[in-house]
């Protein structure tokens, strides 16, 4: 039997009922809450000219506007304020007039030329920009001179307010023409940098960067002196995460550059190894002079004492199968504390299954 409600409880809910709660009763706050996750295009079609409180909240919000969602004949009621926009193709230029978006904060860019950027950047004004994606540009009318100059006014916003940045192409960006110090940036991603001494360079602009995620393209040169770059920073560095995708692992020893200068604060790093076919995992051990067979004299003669502040290190390796597709087999990874040789502590090492015989 259920417990006999109290007079006051009955009449609480019987209020409820004859006196219930619209969404006109909300505060301008909780709409504005709710829009959040709502982009523009969703909110006109909710609530657009319901009525003109509900309308004079929408035209003074700033919105997500994604252009994939409109077409041209919609495109003239376009709001005022526009926080974050995001463009997937070059036909929607004609969606929208650059010249009056003052207030971007977030900008999110795929499948555009080299040329169309190009308009972006010399037409936007972006010092309130925060967070920029830039997905790789088609490969036909590809203009590295351009993508660079691009990529060069786009990293130049660390000197205003850009935190974030990602780049899913290499990095062409000419580092001597950026600002000497981006004191904003403090994430960044690239698809791709030439060599070590780039990533150098360009951790030097960034005393502030706390997260940087990297694909090394080449090694150094040949007789190229590791020892003249490794020289100790003695800046506080507020770099804490590390990633780096090492696509020649011989190039491994060139690491201590980077290690020795900008990750005396490191405490998570992240290696992920070149692919690796399915079919080469049987015959790792027919390889001694593979260079995945020293890894664990490396990190321990490497990364343990150039590193003591590391707590957890992740090794990683992608396996293909015959056609260059990722192969998804769900093992848990193999973990192991490696001790470190200095203030007798150790750190956590996560490795891909495949390679747990290296420990």
């Amino acid at each position: 039997m259920g417990c006999k409600k109290s007079k006051q409880q009955v009449n609480y809910l019987q209020y409820n009922i004859e006196n219930p709660t619209t969404f006109e009763d909300l505060s301008n706050e909780v709409i504005y809450e709710l829009f959040d996750y709502l982009s523009y295009y969703d909110i006109t079609c909710a609530f657009g000219k319901l009525n003109e409180r509900l309308q004079h909240l929408i035209d003074t919000y700033s919105h997500y506007v994604n252009l994939q969602q409109h077409t041209k004949a919609d495109t003239h009621i376009f709001p005022q304020f526009i926080y974050s926009l995001r463009i997937s193709a070059s036909y929607q230029f004609s969606f929208i007039d650059f010249s009056c978006l003052s207030s971007v904060h977030n900008l999110i860019l795929s499948n555009l030329s080299v040329t169309s950027l190009l308009y972006i950047f010399n037409t936007l004004s972006l010092k309130n920009l925060e967070y920029i994606y830039v997905s790789s540009c088609p490969l036909h009318n590809f203009n590295k001179a351009q993508l660079g100059e691009v990529q060069t006014k786009i990293l130049s916003l660390g000197e205003f307010k850009l935190k974030k940045c990602v780049f899913r192409m290499e990095l062409y960006a000419n580092i001597d023409m950026l600002p000497a110090q981006l004191y904003s940036l403090e994430y960044i991603r690239i698809g791709g940098c030439k060599n070590i001494l780039t990533i150098n360079s360009l951790l030097d602009r960034m005393p502030n960067l706390i997260s940087f995620h990297v694909f090394i393209c080449e090694s150094l040169q040949p007789g190229v002196n590791i020892n003249k770059y490794a020289k100790r920073n003695d800046r506080i560095h507020c770099l804490t995460n590390l990633t780096l995708r090492v696509y020649d692992l011989k190039s491994k020893d060139e690491l201590t550059i980077l290690f020795t200068r900008h990750c005396s604060n490191v405490k998570k790093l992240i290696i992920y190894l070149e692919p690796m076919d399915i079919y080469g995992l049987s015959f790792l051990d027919e390889k001694p002079d593979d260079p995945v067979k020293h890894l664990q004299q490396w990190v321990r003669s490497t990364i343990s004492p150039l590193l003591p502040q590391l707590t957890n290190f992740h090794l990683r390796q992608t396996i293909l199968r015959e056609d260059d597709k990722p192969f998804k087999r769900r093992r848990p990874p193999y973990i192991k504390e490696i001790p470190c040789l200095f203030q007798n502590r150790s750190y956590r090492v996560s490795i891909d299954s495949h390679l747990k015989y290296l420990w």
